[in-house]
């Protein structure tokens, strides 16, 4: 399964001892290497999207301030957007820079390669004095012995956690650092090669994916709207009806309804990446102006299913509209790769 917070994360310390450093093309080029790494590995595919910030040396200026940077990858070993973006910068007036690349990754589970918009998230951190950071997070539990539910999964960690390993070793070897784990997160334990395992008699093994990860991202939802909003209640029991919502021919979530509880809502498909967060806001907006203007549920549904959406929002999928019993195995859905 996919999460919105990393299931894990590791950092290794990078120095550079040369007087004409320029910390903006070094992190650049980090970035970039270690994007590179994770290619060869096969762990990560296709573009990715970044976030740059510059610090300036005056306190409190911000010299550079972007998100979701488009960064192709068969053009970045040259001409890459991000020294497009930082061209522009005086080395001499930057305090340090900051490159949060978010990569699409592959997954492997029963030998099926499955695709996922935000498996990892490589951060660089690079300061005019030569010191800096480099963080790994990843997004997938595909590493640890058990999935996010709570059940054991051998092959699938056996498939995948040898590759993470390898990743952690070549970011050691580039950045000649020893490898730090982050400290124990809610969803596993992390290593200087990948995860511990959990017990499989542990008592306190739980459902992580229902009980913190969907509640996370629904408050996270929800907050995106007016607080003056009235909103259909966010939980049922009862069977739900959804259809599914994409962008460019990609689906990035559901909507859904009961007419039991007076209830919908939208659940993004997480391995979208931040597309399906993006688009939630549109599709709960929607279902609250449905809402005030007395629509039932499922009327709503269905009045959604025909409107012709937005490039953020995108649009439902034509004939995609069906019945699961119940919401939570919508949301276990929405987390699977």
């Amino acid at each position: 399964m996919i999460t919105t917070m990393p299931v894990g994360s590791w950092s290794w310390e990078t120095v550079t001892r040369r007087p004409d450093d320029n910390p903006v093309t070094r992190c650049v080029q980090l970035v970039l290497d270690l994007w590179a790494a994770l290619r060869g590995l096969g762990l990560a595919e296709g573009d990715a999207r970044a976030d740059i910030t510059a610090q300036g040396v005056s306190q409190g200026s911000l010299l550079v301030d972007r998100k979701r940077v488009h960064v192709e990858a068969n053009r970045a070993a040259s001409d890459s957007e991000l020294s497009r973006e930082l061209r522009s910068v005086d080395p001499a007036r930057v305090e340090v820079v900051t490159i949060d690349l978010a990569t699409p990754g592959i997954c492997l589970r029963g030998g099926e390669t499955h695709h996922v918009q935000k498996m990892f998230v490589i951060s660089v951190e690079s300061w005019s004095g030569g010191a800096g950071t480099v963080t790994l997070h990843t997004f997938s539990d595909a590493w640890l012995s058990h999935d996010l539910r709570g059940h054991k999964q051998v092959e699938v960690q056996r498939e995948n956690a040898p590759r993470l390993t390898a990743a952690l070793a070549e970011i050691s070897r580039l950045t000649q650092s020893q490898t730090v784990p982050s400290d124990p997160r809610t969803y596993g334990i992390p290593t200087a090669d990948g995860f511990e395992d959990f017990p499989d008699d542990d008592p306190d093994l739980l459902d992580f994916w229902y009980m913190l990860e969907v509640p996370r991202r629904t408050r996270w939802l929800l907050q995106q709207l007016p607080s003056e909003s009235v909103h259909f209640e966010a939980q049922t029991e009862s069977p739900v009806t959804f259809a599914e919502v994409a962008v460019n021919d990609k689906i990035v979530g559901y909507i859904w309804a009961s007419d039991n509880d007076d209830a919908a809502g939208y659940e993004p498909r997480t391995p979208a990446g931040d597309l399906a967060l993006d688009a939630g806001k549109e599709w709960l907006t929607r279902l609250s102006e449905a809402k005030q203007r007395g629509l039932s549920p499922s009327g709503a549904l269905h009045t959604l299913s025909s409107s012709p959406g937005n490039a953020q929002s995108g649009a439902v999928v034509p004939g995609s509209l069906r019945k699961f019993p119940s919401l939570e195995a919508l949301q276990d859905l929405s987390g699977r790769e």
